[in-house]
């Protein structure tokens, strides 16, 4: 029981790091460059957030600086969609399409590339959860092509983040850092090009966009930071004694829900009739892989 609450605390702090990034969009709007700042400043804050975690000590292999690198580089770039989606559209519907592929993308992946054992059940919760997509994207309320496009960005991009981070648990035949250690390693390589990408595409564009004012969103995206790492600690913890299969499930789904009630609550953002069904199949989908 202790496990199982920890996972569902863990998915709530994730809603409330969500709804950190939509207020970061609203203070600092949802350019590149607002973008590129967040995750600059965010990627000093959690690398000494996780070097603290780690008591202090570095561990590093060039086999996980790489996964982490390329991790890095995928959630950047989902974080930039996510920003322009957030501008218009709503933080339920962009959770859900980022959540649900970081559970469809490996769990397919695993299918092909792994071995992995195919299971009916879950096929068909598979197939639920792009039911729950299409669902909540028809009707009245339904975004444009160019919002369903990013939606779609982020799914494929989240999903192979967690491809990206199974394979570097799983793999065998090279020298990996430990958990805390690889976060520690996936901050500091999102630290390394994040910085050098917002003064380059700041010297190179005709607009010359300055910066949010470090004082205004700092708060903000240290909140984020926190948050996110407390819920990373109790998903590490409640991991101990539950299987993925049990894991990922409730992390999707819940914070699928969370994120849904926080929207409404917070932001006063209205869900069409559609956009709740499609969120509860994506829910009753994602148990379907328990």
């Amino acid at each position: 029981m202790k496990d199982y609450l920890m996972i569902i605390l863990s998915t709530i702090l994730l809603a409330v790091d969500f709804s950190f990034a939509k207020v970061y969009q609203k203070k600092a709007g949802s350019s590149i460059v607002a973008g590129l700042f967040f995750n600059a400043v965010a990627s000093v804050c959690s690398t000494i957030y996780f070097w603290c975690l780690n008591g202090f000590s570095f561990a590093y292999s060039h086999f996980s600086f790489l996964m982490g690198f390329g991790a890095s580089l995928l959630v950047t770039l989902y974080s930039l969609i996510r920003f322009k989606i957030l501008k218009t559209g709503n933080l339920a519907i962009c959770t859900l399409f980022l959540m649900a592929g970081g559970m469809t993308v490996p769990y397919i992946w695993g299918l092909i590339f792994l071995d992995e054992t195919f299971s009916i059940l879950r096929t068909v919760g598979l197939i639920a959860i792009f039911a729950s997509m299409v669902l909540s994207n028809s009707g009245e309320a339904r975004p444009d092509k160019k919002q369903l496009l990013l939606c779609s960005a982020i799914f494929v991009l989240n999903g192979f983040v967690s491809v990206l981070f199974k394979m570097h648990q799983i793999d065998t035949t090279h020298h990996a850092v430990g958990t805390t250690e690889f976060s520690l390693l996936n901050s500091v390589a999102k630290m390394i090009f994040c910085f050098p990408m917002l003064f380059i595409y700041q010297a190179k564009s005709k607009e010359k966009e300055p910066l949010p004012k470090l004082g205004s969103v700092l708060p903000v995206i240290i909140g984020s930071v926190l948050i996110a790492g407390l819920s990373s600690i109790l998903q590490l913890n409640g991991a101990k004694n539950l299987p993925a299969t049990v894991l990922y499930p409730i992390i999707t789904g819940g914070s699928i829900i969370f994120t849904g009630f926080a929207s409404m609550l917070a932001f006063r953002e209205k869900l069409s009739s559609r956009q709740w069904a499609g969120i509860i199949l994506c829910f009753i989908g994602t148990c379907m892989f328990l």
